[in-house]
Formats: C-alpha cells, structure tokens, sequence
C-alpha cells in the first residue's frame, strides 16, 4: 500500500480486505481459478477487491477451510513471473 494514504483510507482498506476475506466463508468455488493455479500445478482461486477490482487475494480451499495464499496489487506480475 501507497505510503502517502491518510490513515482513514488505509483503515479503510483494511476493513474492505477483511470484509471480503470473510466472505469467502460461504461459497469460495464462486471466485476464478487464479492463473498462477497453472503453474503451480493446484487449484489456486482469486478474489478481486476494490472499487476497480485493485487488490486480489489469492487462496486455496481444502475441504471446509479456505487458506489465503496472498494479497496482491492486480498491477503485480503474477506469481512465479517475477522470475523470468
């Protein structure tokens, strides 16, 4: 996150984050596989966050327990392309 945010728009954000983690609770096959999933050869999905789909958290779901894996600026390379 942007240093130069006021701390209501950080705190902001950060409520927006966990708002939509926890709605990963009820249906989280809802969201895309991720295109890291490829490559990394298991079912990673994304959820998109922010007014213009900003931030994705990236997760697993293993039976009844959803594990997020990463939260992600959406103008970050996809894991795994850093590298090349």
């Amino acid at each position: 996150m942007c240093d130069n945010l006021n701390p209501e728009v950080a705190n902001n954000w950060y409520y927006e984050l966990q708002d939509a983690i926890a709605s990963l609770q009820k249906f989280p096959n809802r969201c895309t596989i991720a295109p890291e999933a490829k490559a990394v050869g298991r079912e990673i999905r994304q959820l998109w966050i922010g007014k213009k789909r900003k931030y994705r958290v990236l997760f697993v779901v293993e039976e009844d327990i959803v594990a997020i894996v990463h939260v992600r600026d959406s103008r970050q390379s996809y894991l795994g392309e850093e590298s090349e």
